[in-house]
């Protein structure tokens, strides 16, 4: 079965590598920057029957790298439809499947353009330097065109960084000039060709990856606007920073940017964009710029500090964008067209994007097409003001990106324009209820059980009052005795005094029978209470011993004399000091 299996595959390679054969290859690696920009013109040419499709070949070391690969024919405008294919892959190489637009007949040539893009495929070496030093880094790649057929002449030129070049491979023939090293030409070289080189060269771009970036995407029918933030974490992965940073060695480099450090880039936003801002974790960054061009916004991004190899940052730029300019609908049919992520700054490299898009509630029927492949995780919900059911979050994931990536997807969804309403009316229908509950919570008294202590202060409150009216009474009574002491004084008819004395004893013990009376309620209240309140017979007893003598030396003589005053100014403290007492209970 086994020997079935790899006859199958001999054949299998046979008949794609006698198909197509490839008459010139004209290769540009591009290695100024981090990312690893390949450009290959291929002219094919069909040595057997009608074709429709052919294979195109990645080493795998590159494929080990790949972030980007697109195909399109020569001068033309769309891109072919590529896909991976065991059935060509070899040891050491991976093949794709490319399908052309139109059958190529037998003897007739096609012109392809190939683009690819690498990440994180330049090593620096060293690994580590001196915050003075520049950065040097090694590219591993082939002098040869990887093919599937047999190659008649190719060519490949590497654009290198402005800078010194160390170490190049050398594969005769080959040459250097400046910046500019060229493989080739090379004639009649076999399929599965390669010939590895090492190019170690000055590289002083600061290799910055976004090892993370999350866009939110939230669309307001209501508000007519869509927002958007994205949070994106940086890392340098170029060669990293030995010993302490300077400030002031930084500032006096003479090198300015062509420093290995990140000082400083631009953000490309979508020319509507309003609104913006840019934070990171301890808050708004001010030294940031906007700038406004004819079909964009660019934003002047200024870490706090500048970013050498192995340090790491993060932040958040968010805007609002109409919703006019990138919603479009027909009836309860809607569709988003927006771009998967901005351009963060340029030849960026993204390990991980993850883009959710979060849609108005009881939004339904909703599909995604995206540009490229992309792994579409289950729906979310999230929950915000007045919701019911929470709002459909789609989540799109894609890793190894660049700027190649940045392209429109379109969302469509089914949404009820009806369904505008239901927010506002919750929220007339709740402040409704709110008010109706307001006022019968004022004007009902929901107590299911009475206060005993509110209950015994107010029965309390009451007998106070009625034992100052008491006071009231009997003081009224020595005014009257008094008064009546005096009409003794001016016509000597003992008779007066004596009915004066009498009435004051009959009066004075009826009001303080009502007094005790009074006192023996408040003592069923209160004990302490009680207590204090006693003291008022005990001072009206004082008062009543000073009449009786006051009467004594009254009978004696009529004139004026200063036991009078005395009574007087017993009557006088003894309401005082009643007032007093009735004051603390």
């Amino acid at each position: 079965m086994k020997f079935l299996n790899l006859l199958f595959l001999v054949i299998n390679l046979l008949l794609v590598t006698s198909a197509w054969k490839i008459n010139d290859v004209e290769r540009k690696v591009d290695i100024s920057t981090q990312i690893v920009k390949v450009t290959s013109v291929v002219t094919f040419e069909n040595d057997n029957a009608d074709a429709n499709s052919l294979f195109v070949l990645l080493t795998s070391e590159e494929e080990d790298h790949l972030a980007f690969l697109e195909v399109n024919e020569d001068g033309k405008r769309g891109k072919l439809k590529v896909s991976a294919d065991a059935s060509a892959s070899k040891e050491g190489f991976k093949a794709y499947k490319v399908d052309l637009s139109a059958k190529v007949a037998k003897g007739k040539t096609i012109k392809l353009k190939v683009d690819y893009r690498l990440i994180e495929a330049l090593v620096p070496f060293p690994a580590k330097i001196a915050q003075s030093d520049s950065q040097f880094v090694q590219y591993h790649g082939s002098a040869h065109y990887a093919a599937a057929y047999p190659v008649q002449k190719e060519k490949t030129t590497i654009k290198l960084a402005s800078g010194k070049a160390l170490s190049v491979t050398s594969v005769n023939p080959s040459k250097q000039e400046g910046d500019v090293v060229t493989y080739g030409p090379y004639a009649s070289q076999p399929a599965y060709n390669k010939k590895p080189i090492t190019v170690h060269y000055e590289n002083n771009y600061p290799f910055v990856v976004a090892t993370l970036v999350e866009r939110s995407i939230e669309i307001s029918h209501w508000g007519g606007n869509i927002a958007v933030e994205d949070y994106i974490e940086l890392v340098h992965k170029g060669a990293e920073l030995k010993g302490s940073f300077s400030r002031l060695e930084f500032q006096m480099d003479r090198r300015g940017k062509r420093q290995p450090a990140l000082q400083r880039f631009l953000t490309v936003l979508p020319g509507t964009a309003k609104d913006i801002y840019y934070r990171d974790e301890i808050g708004n960054i001010s030294t940031s710029g906007v700038r406004l061009r004819a079909d964009s916004v660019e934003v002047d991004v200024r870490p706090r500090y500048p970013l050498f190899g192995g340090w790491k940052t993060s932040y958040v730029i968010g805007y609002n964008l109409p919703s006019s300019e990138y919603l479009y609908h027909k009836g309860n049919n809607y569709a988003l067209k927006m771009k998967v992520f901005d351009h963060i700054f340029d030849n960026i490299a993204v390990e991980k994007l993850t883009t959710k898009v979060i849609l108005p509630e009881l939004a339904a029927k909703v599909k995604v097409s995206t540009p490229y492949s992309m792994d579409r995780k289950p729906d979310e919900l999230r929950a915000t003001y007045l919701d019911t059911v929470g709002r459909t979050v789609v989540v799109l994931q894609k890793e190894s990106l660049v700027d190649d990536h940045i392209q429109s997807f379109t969302l469509t969804y089914e949404f009820d324009s009806v369904s505008l309403l239901r927010e506002p009316l919750m929220a007339s229908v709740f402040f409704f209820c709110l008010f109706i509950v307001v006022i019968i919570y004022v004007r009902l008294d929901f107590t299911i059980v009475a206060d005993p202590e509110k209950d015994i202060k107010e029965k309390i409150r009451g007998i106070v009052s009625v034992l100052d009216s008491l006071i009231d009474k009997k003081q009224h009574l020595y005014t009257v005795f008094i008064n009546d002491t005096n009409e003794f004084k001016s016509t000597g008819d003992e008779e007066i005094l004596k009915n004066a004395k009498k009435a004051l004893d009959t009066n004075r013990n009826s009001v303080n029978g009502q007094i005790q009376s009074t006192l023996n309620s408040l003592k069923a209240l209160s004990e302490s209470t009680y207590e204090k309140a006693t003291d008022l017979l005990r001072y009206d007893k004082i008062v009543l011993d000073n009449v009786d003598g006051y009467l004594s030396v009254l009978v004696k003589s009529q004139q004026k004399s200063g036991v009078e005053d005395v009574v007087l100014k017993k009557v006088s403290d003894a309401r005082i000091r009643a007032d007093a007492i009735l004051s603390s209970l």
